[in-house]
């Protein structure tokens, strides 16, 4: 009997075992190089899902270990990532070739969230391409001037809660954790610049639209495990019928949107916000569409309802809020760790102050700022907002380079991607590639830098589309932030960053303790 259970365990263990590696042939069979994979979670590092090591530690290793390969394989669970690490396949996949590669690929199943289906970043093919054009003038420079205002008022109310804390500390400096600070800082971007509503997170810090842009914004431990399980089983889940995010916290969203929407319409109101502003887009859309018949050949076309409107409110909100908090969190500290950079920056500042006498801060001016521009593209480079580029092949394509030497063969659903943080990090693409310097960036020095090497926003026709405005919000806080304080470490301060970061996070163990002093100056 004893040999009968041991005989079926064994039959049993070899069964998962080659369920559990059915997956793993795409490679093998296309001649890409790669690493074994493991077991059900493919190549991805085991320290790095159990947050003992960092996912971008992990990136740049693997970009290091197979750098003299164009491309190389990398199974993420189960989907297998065709990796390109040269620089003339990235141009032809992101730019010449992309009607083959239009898409993302698919984070969140439609089954489970119907609604973010309908981000601009999740639609496909021609619905993202009308979609796509018809939010562009939504994000041209005269609309971001008229939300400037909306955008520097938050700015200034971040400002006066330091104040205030230090006057009620009595001190002349105070540590902040900055990701809590920058957070509700971009909370109040978005309520004000996007859903046209007054708060301040400073003051109420639990007001409800802060604590339901969390639940949106934040994936809890559950929430990464419901993703692993999607792409490992993703037809249990939809049998299941789980969801990833909280349906109240969107209905919330979805009230205050169309309230909102509602009440400008009776009393004819205008504010220069992102609801107006998609008000408007959809307005337009539909002008143009009124005349059209829709026939079998139009069935997937874009749509502009009610709910198209919302997902793209709360895409906005996704991207402002965690991306916004992040890198306004990377940009303090590392001003914090270099002090010259800073002292420099703030003489910037104190020139653009003069300039303005007395007169508050605004577009025109800090789109002159040069130096700005610098600290945020090294910024940028050092920590950027996608840490990687993914596009999924639409139709099959072997690629040549200007020999007619085959680069290489793509075949519909391959699932292509850029590690950005690798290329930034790349000693060959930029020199000491781990020291937070500007000046790479001056004009005269803009040769040096390879095409195809720095993107961190995208590149090509699906490059981000609020990269203007994210750049707005984070040079009006940082030069506010820097013409009355000087940033210092301070005893909770992270010495190294790379190795306090762990897992998915991108917030290290420490947090982003720093301290602020007082200037004496203007």
């Amino acid at each position: 009997m004893a040999l009968i259970i041991l005989a079926l365990l064994s039959v049993l263990i070899a069964l998962v075992y080659k369920i559990s590696m059915s997956p793993y042939h795409a490679f093998k069979d296309r001649g890409i190089i790669h690493e074994p994979p493991k077991p059900f979670i493919g190549n991805l590092s085991v320290k790095v899902m159990l947050g003992r090591t960092p996912f971008i530690q992990m990136l740049i290793d693997k970009y290091q270990k197979f750098k003299e390969h164009k491309i190389y394989g990398f199974y993420n669970i189960r989907e297998p990532f065709f990796v390109l690490h040269d620089q003339e396949l990235i141009k032809k996949v992101f730019i010449q070739d992309f009607d083959h590669f239009t898409n993302h690929r698919v984070l969140i199943p439609e089954f489970s969230e119907s609604l973010f289906s309908k981000c601009l970043i999740a639609l496909k093919d021609d619905k993202w391409r009308e979609m796509r054009n018809t939010l562009t003038p939504s994000f041209t420079g005269s609309k971001l001037k008229t939300m400037f205002d909306l955008i520097n008022e938050c700015s200034v109310e971040g400002i006066r809660y330091i104040e205030n804390e230090l006057r009620n500390s009595n001190s002349s400096d105070i540590e902040l954790e900055m990701k809590d600070y920058f957070e509700r800082f971009a909370n109040d971007v978005i309520a004000s610049a996007a859903f046209g509503i007054k708060v301040n997170s400073f003051v109420d810090k639990n007001n409800q639209f802060y604590k339901a842009g969390q639940s949106v914004a934040h994936f809890s431990g559950l929430a990464m495990i419901k993703v692993i399980l999607f792409g490992i089983m993703p037809r249990v889940m939809k049998a299941l019928g789980v969801r990833l995010f909280d349906a109240k916290k969107v209905s919330y969203f979805n009230s205050l949107i169309f309230d909102a929407m509602k009440y400008r319409t009776e009393h004819k109101i205008i504010r220069s916000d992102m609801v107006h502003l998609l008000m408007e887009a959809k307005r337009q859309f539909q002008l143009e569409q009124k005349d059209e018949i829709i026939t079998e050949s139009l069935k997937d076309r874009a749509e502009f309802n009610d709910e198209d409107l919302l997902a793209q409110c709360i895409l906005f909100f996704l991207v402002g809020f965690e991306t916004m908090s992040v890198c306004l969190s990377y940009l303090s500290y590392e001003l914090c760790m270099n002090p010259e950079v800073q002292s420099q920056l703030y003489e910037e500042i104190l020139s653009v102050e003069q300039e303005l006498q007395g007169k508050p801060l605004n577009y025109n001016m800090l789109a002159k700022m040069k130096y700005m521009d610098l600290v945020i593209s090294e910024l940028l480079r050092l920590w950027p907002p996608a840490f990687s580029l993914d596009r999924v092949c639409g139709k099959d394509i072997d690629m040549f380079d200007d020999n007619q030497d085959l680069l290489a063969k793509f075949r519909k659903g391959d699932i292509v991607v850029v590690p950005i943080i690798a290329l930034h990090r790349d000693p060959e693409n930029f020199a000491d590639p781990n020291r937070f310097k500007p000046e790479r960036f001056l004009e005269e020095n803009k040769d040096q830098i390879k095409p195809f090497t720095y993107l961190p926003f995208g590149v090509g026709p699906r490059s981000c589309i609020g990269n203007r405005m994210a750049l707005m919000e984070v040079k009006s806080i940082i030069y506010h932030l820097l013409s009355k304080f000087q940033l210092v470490p301070g005893e909770k301060t992270v010495k190294n960053m790379m190795d306090s970061l762990k897992g998915f996070h991108m917030q290290p163990k420490e947090k982003f303790w720093i301290k602020f002093v007082r200037r004496d100056g203007p």
